[in-house]
């Protein structure tokens, strides 16, 4: 199965667990596939040495189950503490025979830690809690990205070494572990 094919399952299946589960409030495929294309933007500007990979509060599955199905050489761990959204989670796993996703349904400080290559986020809360949350799974290497809105500027306050990525109102925050650990 493409990559395309698999997008397109999960739009699909998506918007049908949404009507019951209200796991996101993207309710139109043309909202979902907004989401798809946010989430798949970043990879222009990543790296393409990444072996693994941490997405922090996986949600619906914006970004980590996107990336991971674009990604499928990279191992993905995604972390989701409510139940509903890591039921689909493991669904689409199944149905999209994602060997290189594994779901927990924990919070991310309930992880083992392990040195990832990527650790992803998206509105799940400041960038300086993200990377304390993170810290046990940073390497001098590890790339991290975040997925932010408009408002960035103000939790960047007192950092230097970053990279930001604009695509509309979105900003794609990236940084390496040896500017922040």
């Amino acid at each position: 199965m493409s990559t395309e094919e698999k997008l397109n399952i999960f739009t699909q299946k998506l918007l049908e667990w949404n009507k019951i589960h209200n796991l996101t409030g993207s309710k139109s495929e043309e909202e979902v596939q907004e989401n798809i294309e946010d989430a798949l933007f970043a990879l222009q500007f990543l790296p393409d040495t990444i072996q693994n990979a941490l997405d922090i509060g996986t949600g619906a599955g914006f970004p980590g189950l996107v990336l991971a199905i674009a990604m499928p050489k990279t191992q993905w761990i995604l972390t989701e503490p409510r139940q509903k959204r890591a039921s689909f989670l493991h669904y689409m796993k199944s149905i999209l025979n994602l060997s290189n996703v594994i779901v927990y349904k924990k919070r991310v400080e309930q992880i083992e830690a392990v040195p990832m290559d990527l650790i992803t986020s998206r509105a799940v809360m400041k960038t300086k809690d993200l990377i304390d949350l993170s810290k046990k799974f940073i390497t001098p290497s590890t790339t991290l990205l975040f997925y932010k809105g408009e408002n960035l500027g103000d939790e960047l306050k007192g950092m230097e070494h970053y990279s930001i990525f604009e695509r509309g109102k979105r900003k794609y925050l990236l940084l390496k572990g040896d500017d922040v650990i």
